[in-house]
């Protein structure tokens, strides 16, 4: 017979109620009809634009890449697959598999067949895993420096011969003892005792591995965990201009920002007007939320930077990496009809939303990334049908400018619905954003003397529309979409409108994701079909002299330092001016934050088992809590896409119960709830003068002090929405 051994964690299993294979079963089943298909598009649009995605990703640079990165592996489940072997009747084979450092129980599945016969057999066994002494240890999900932490190992003598055991505990440099690192325990017999262990947190970079060893009576026990120290709190940027003249040098001087471990520097160098492409591309990627829009916006200048910017190999292989992501977790928010809704699993398409990450997907696709399978045909299908069904309305959501974005898009597929452009074009409710976007469909679809007529009708100062609100957009995110415009029809009024939108980007006013996102985009366009001055300039920096020659405008690098005073000196090599930008980002300490509010009120207050307010900053192990935060519109305005951040301490954990009851243990009138490891969001619209109340349960699991951050709401798309109270520390005794 030819058989396959599986060995695997029975708790694994009872996840899934797995059962072991019926493999007669599945061989004698009905058939599909076996027909397979193939198609060889790869080979004909690679003769024209280069290699694509499925032929372009060769070698495992990816792990590599990971790998410096990586984050604690809390949770190393027991999956061993022996096979397949072969063995003769009537004969025994014997196999030795090594069990990793593990409790419970596994069980082993024997799959068989012998397909001379066609007879198949499967047989199983479960076995629990021990050995005379055992150790396990414990430890919240993640820590933050400056917290107190108990570590409880228990010790386990499963025979009467473990009398005593030695527990040492070694950690990693940001763990450090308070109460020693070595204990010694006795048993009168079998069973089981629980020594703690307290550690202060210090601030690392990298995540901490603790080893636990248990010696005693000639029986040894270990047991390793890992865990990552993170601060709460979001990163915050920090930019500093600087304008170097032809052939002339600087040193520039600057303090490390952010407490140790969390903090980053990078130089930007451009013979364009200074945009801080660095930093608002920075705010993109670390933007905590993850709708369609925010997981687009992230995403869609990426697209360009390599064609734009001299970045190192490294980012290159870190920007397909986060577009490659992008576009898979997008693949998830498209819904039966085509559409994409603005949440996963919601029923009904969001409009824009679709437009724009159709838009992107579009451009991903021509710059070589493969899209999930069908994604494309149905996503057509719904634009079509849509374009085609428009009719003016008064509906805010569905406005000539939406209409318009969707026939954009149509017509960069190569599928242009020229009847529903020219009715949207001879349409009275035609907007000044709209005829932008329109005149970008006709270019498009090989109109350009009409998309022309239709720009020279247009004008470029955009007012507030009632419908930004559904387009999570603003007069300055359609201002930018004029440029694209412009740079599409090669028109020369987008110089000047490039360098009022670099001026916008470089200064230090607050934009929405939308607004960031079609900012850069239409830059990094602007710079690709135009071009720029090539740079040729050099850096010290710790020492080391870097050369920087290149044919593009803008480049990139990153700098090393040390905490505390740091210096770069750069020196240009040509007679051109070059607009240098030193961008920085950190993390603030913990307890500095500020409290700050903005049209929107919050109040937080915590609820024992009885429904009674409790006093959290001390609490015994093991207490029920129910965390319940308010939030108030103090203004005469409706206000949408409100998010409230609720991050908890380390030594608390959410009572995720999504598995047994509707909202998982957080409740409230929201849109979207998305329950984490160590904190929960809310999503959701406000009315005037309305208050909201959303609740969380939790449990003081873990004995030590630690730090609970201050509760953060605000309305996504404007900052005039906004409010944030400040931390506490909190203990959790015996």
């Amino acid at each position: 017979m030819t058989y396959t051994i599986a060995v695997v964690d029975e708790g694994l299993l009872d996840l899934t109620r797995f059962a072991t294979p019926d493999i007669h079963e599945a061989f004698y089943s009905r058939e599909a009809l076996g027909v397979k298909t193939f198609d060889m598009f790869d080979y004909v649009i690679g003769a024209y634009s280069g290699s694509v995605d499925n032929i372009y990703a060769i070698g495992g640079g990816d792990a590599a890449l990971g790998a410096k990165n990586r984050k604690a592996d809390r949770f190393k489940p027991v999956l061993k697959y022996l096979g397949p072997f072969e063995l003769s009747a009537g004969k025994t084979a014997t196999h030795t598999i090594t069990m990793p450092n593990y409790i419970g129980s596994v069980r082993t599945m024997v799959i068989a067949g012998d397909k001379t016969k066609s007879a198949y057999g499967s047989v199983e066994k479960t076995t629990p895993v021990r050995t005379p002494l055992m150790v396990l240890a414990s430890l919240p999900r993640k820590l933050s420096p400056g917290e107190t932490v108990t570590l409880p190992v228990t010790v386990f003598a499963m025979e009467n011969k473990v009398k005593t055991a030695t527990i040492n505990v070694k950690t990693g440099d940001a763990l450090k003892p308070k109460n020693g690192s070595s204990k010694t325990v006795s048993f009168s017999g079998p069973g089981e005792q629980i020594v703690n262990f307290e550690f202060e947190v210090l601030p690392t970079q990298e995540f901490q591995t603790i080893e636990v060893t248990a010696s005693g009576n000639g029986e040894k026990a270990s047991y390793k965990v890992e865990i990552d120290v993170e601060n709460p709190n979001p990163i915050s940027q920090k930019a500093t201009n600087y304008t170097l003249d032809g052939n002339a040098s600087q040193t520039i001087n600057f303090e490390t920002f952010g407490v140790p471990g969390s903090n980053a520097a990078m130089l930007e160098f451009s013979t364009l007007p200074p945009m801080d492409f660095g930093k608002r591309m920075e705010y993109l990627i670390h933007y905590p939320y993850g709708c369609i829009e925010q997981t687009t916006s992230a995403a869609f200048p990426q697209l360009y930077l390599a064609d734009v910017f001299d970045i190192t190999f490294d980012k290159k292989q870190k920007i397909e990496k986060n577009v490659k992501a992008a576009i898979e977790r997008l693949g998830r928010f498209q819904i039966s009809n085509g559409g994409l809704s603005y949440w996963p699993g919601e029923r009904e398409a969001d409009e824009w939303a679709t437009n724009y990450a159709g838009h992107f997907m579009l451009e991903a696709k021509q710059k070589g990334y493969a899209l999930p399978i069908s994604f494309m045909s149905n996503w057509l299908l719904y634009q079509q049908n849509t374009a085609r069904q428009w009719r003016n309305s008064y509906k805010v959501y569905n406005t000539s400018l939406t209409q318009a974005y969707r026939l954009y898009t149509l017509a960069l597929a190569g599928k242009p619905e020229l009847a529903a452009m020219n009715r949207l074009r001879e349409s009275k409710e035609l907007s000044n954003d709209a005829k932008w976007r329109l005149a970008a469909a006709y270019a498009l679809a090989g109109k350009k003397e009409v998309a022309q007529q239709i720009a020279q009708t247009a004008n470029i100062n955009f007012v507030p529309h009632e419908y930004d609100y559904y387009t999570y957009g603003s007069p300055f995110r359609n201002r930018t979409m004029a440029l694209e415009t412009l740079v599409l029809l090669g028109d020369s009024k987008q110089r000047d409108l490039a360098i009022s939108v670099a001026k916008d980007l470089s200064s230090g006013n607050w934009y929405s994701t939308q607004e960031t996102s079609y900012a850069l985009m239409a830059m990094a366009k602007m710079v690709a079909k135009n071009g720029g001055k090539s740079l040729e300039l050099t850096f010290t920096n710790g020492g080391k002299t870097v050369e920087v020659k290149t044919d593009r405008a803008i480049a990139q690098r990153d700098l090393s330092f040390v905490m505390g005073s740091n210096s770069v000196s750069v020196t240009n090599k040509k007679g051109n001016v070059v607009y240098v930008t030193l961008s920085q980002r950190g993390k603030l300490p913990l307890g500095k934050e500020l409290a700050e509010k903005r049209n929107l009120s919050i109040k937080s207050e915590y609820l024992g088992g009885d429904g009674k307010v409790i006093d959290v900053t001390k609490l015994r192990q093991g207490t029920e809590i129910i965390a319940k935060v308010s939030v108030t519109n103090t203004s005469n305005d409706w206000i949408n896409n409100v998010a409230l951040s609720k991050i908890f301490p380390s030594g608390w954990e959410i009572v995720n119960t999504s598995f047994s009851e509707l909202g998982g243990g957080a409740s409230g009138n929201a849109r979207y709830t998305d329950i984490r490891d160590d904190s929960v969001n809310f999503f959701f619209d406000l009315d005037r003068n309305q208050t909201k109340t959303f609740t969380v349960k939790l449990n003081a699991s873990y004995l030590g002090t630690y730090y609970l951050p201050g509760t953060q709401v605000e309305a996504m798309y404007d900052n005039t929405y906004y409010a944030r109270n400040k931390g506490i520390w909190v203990t959790i005794e015996q």
